[in-house]
């Protein structure tokens, strides 16, 4: 991640832009409550805690820069909705969502989430459902939507 993502000027610029970055290192004594607290035990992991250090959003291991991004993105939605800032993160999540990535289906499922969570109605909850279902039937965020869903429709 030191030589390959991190360095990348847009993950460079969007951490700078949201978040306070904290390393800690697995092998280091000091860090180990840190990581126990919040169950990590392989390194690369990277957590998105909000301003009181809960925990809402961890992703392990490498991945390159579009792909980071994408976890970036996601990660400030999901602290964004923990503290009521849901129509924010439908914004954020929108954005990812236009990645078009391994993490899409996953930005799909909580931009359903975050436009509920919004305006506590479901229309934008299903039509960003009804895309994950349709574009990505088979992965595993699709089967998380309704428990009836064959993959194919809701």
């Amino acid at each position: 991640m030191d030589t390959v993502t991190y360095p990348d000027p847009a993950i460079a610029r969007y951490i700078s832009e949201h978040f306070i970055p904290f390393r800690a290192v697995l092998n280091d004594r000091q860090y180990w409550p840190l990581f126990r607290a919040n169950h990590i035990i392989w390194t690369p992991t990277v957590g998105f805690m909000d301003r009181n250090g809960s925990m809402h959003y961890q992703c392990v291991g490498f991945l390159p820069p579009d792909e980071f991004l994408s976890v970036l993105i996601i990660g400030l939605a999901r602290v964004m909705m923990a503290w009521t800032r849901a129509g924010e993160a439908a914004v954020e999540l929108k954005a990812a969502v236009e990645r078009h990535n391994s993490f899409t289906p996953e930005a799909l499922f909580w931009l359903g989430v975050a436009r509920f969570l919004a305006r506590r109605e479901t229309s934008g909850m299903w039509e960003a459902w009804e895309r994950l279902v349709l574009q990505y039937p088979h992965s595993p965020w699709a089967r998380r939507v309704y428990p009836h869903t064959d993959g194919n429709s809701l």
